[in-house]
């Protein structure tokens, strides 16, 4: 043992001995300086030893003293590891600067400090960097909507496929989890439009621009489901309009002029059946479409179907008034008519198609939308 060792543990066991707050504070101190300067000279024994008298030190020195000490330590690298999980399992002002930055801590201690310690110390971990999805996952299980919410704001935390799918079906009774859900980098284009059905319509806008349906994946579905489009009944119990719709089908003479002409003539419920039958989605659903305040559904089959500007424009007015509250009589703004009619030049054919055949695949919306017509009020339902 050098001279300069000699005298630093004579200081230390001069401390040792000094049981005020002074003298127990300078201990800690020093101890710490001599974990983080010599302890390449230091055995594994040792340094355990010196955590063991740390440990017991914690209780009797100040908060903002250890909180120094852990902010001086989280950007290290070369850190003992049993300091610094010392440090990530102190009380949450101490714990936080290393629970967020800290690389030392590996998946067992984060594993560790999940299961044993505060919400606040899951909120610090769901906001680290280098998350991955073991770490995710144990978070969204043992964690409230505060750190789910964290960690889905966090772009850089891996999340699996699984709890991805979890978190989605989440996102309709928390609205909170829509918005940051969507603006992640990976999140599924599948599990994207599948929110559409609840979000609001900027993200369904979002939606629509941003995440492309894989057409191969998509088309691999299509064949392998055997796909039965939807077909009007023409037995004796079908209504003259469905026959009707069923005879011009037949005739290709459904078009857009003749859907366009029977809404003009408030012909509803022919309308309906015919934009039925041209998109392969269900009249009931169609129905909900017009309905809905929100008309980026809309927008998307009359796309789809390559309905001209000036038809698109007609039908969403005549469906806007349509679906007015009595009660309101509010009537379609100019302002709102122009975001919507900018937002149909942009969505281009091909994603307004390959998401109208998502829609004719996926079964999901249509419950989606089933509990929303049973959310609503009787006084506010139409009856076409």
């Amino acid at each position: 043992m050098t001279e300069g060792q000699d005298e630093e543990l004579a200081r230390l066991i001069a401390l040792s001995k000094d049981s005020s707050k002074r003298g127990r504070r300078q201990l800690f101190t020093n101890i710490s300086d001599l974990f983080l300067h010599d302890k390449e000279r230091l055995s594994e024994q040792e340094q355990a030893l010196i955590i063991g008298i740390m440990t017991k030190l914690l209780t009797e020195i100040e908060t903002t003293i250890r909180q120094n000490l852990a902010e001086e330590l989280a950007d290290l690298e070369d850190v003992p590891h049993g300091l610094i999980t010392l440090l990530a399992n102190d009380e949450i002002d101490v714990a936080r600067p290393i629970l967020f930055k800290s690389h030392l801590l590996a998946e067992p201690d984060l594993v560790e400090i999940i299961q044993n310690r505060s919400k606040e110390h899951l909120l610090a971990i769901a906001e680290r960097d280098d998350l991955n999805a073991a770490v995710s996952d144990l978070l969204i299980s043992h964690g409230d909507e505060d750190v789910i919410s964290h960690l889905i704001e966090n772009g850089d935390a891996k999340i699996s496929r699984k709890s991805m799918e979890y978190l989605v079906e989440e996102s309709r009774r928390i609205d909170r989890f829509q918005e940051p859900l969507i603006a992640r980098h990976d999140i599924p284009a599948d599990l994207a439009h599948k929110m559409f059905w609840w979000v609001s319509a900027a993200l369904r806008r979002h939606i629509l621009e941003h995440f492309e349906i894989d057409e191969l994946e998509l088309n691999e579905k299509i064949v392998a489901a055997a796909k039965t489009e939807y077909r009007f009944d023409v037995s004796d119990n079908s209504s003259n309009a469905d026959k009707l719709i069923a005879e011009l089908s037949k005739r290709k003479e459904l078009n857009e002029k003749f859907l366009v002409q029977a809404l003009r003539g408030r012909q509803i419920r022919l309308f309906l059946i015919g934009l039925a039958e041209l998109s392969g989605l269900d009249y009931q659903k169609i129905s909900r479409f017009i309905y809905d305040p929100n008309a980026e559904a809309l927008i998307v089959v009359l796309k789809a179907l390559e309905f001209s500007r000036s038809g698109f424009s007609t039908v969403y007015l005549l469906t806007r008034n349509i679906s007015v509250s009595a009660k309101t009589q509010n009537m379609t703004k100019p302002e709102e008519v122009e975001i919507i009619m900018k937002f149909y030049d942009k969505l281009s054919t091909k994603n307004a198609q390959v998401t109208l055949r998502f829609w004719q695949l996926e079964r999901d919306y249509l419950e989606v939308i089933d509990k929303l017509d049973e959310d609503l009020d009787d006084d506010d339902r139409i009856y076409l």
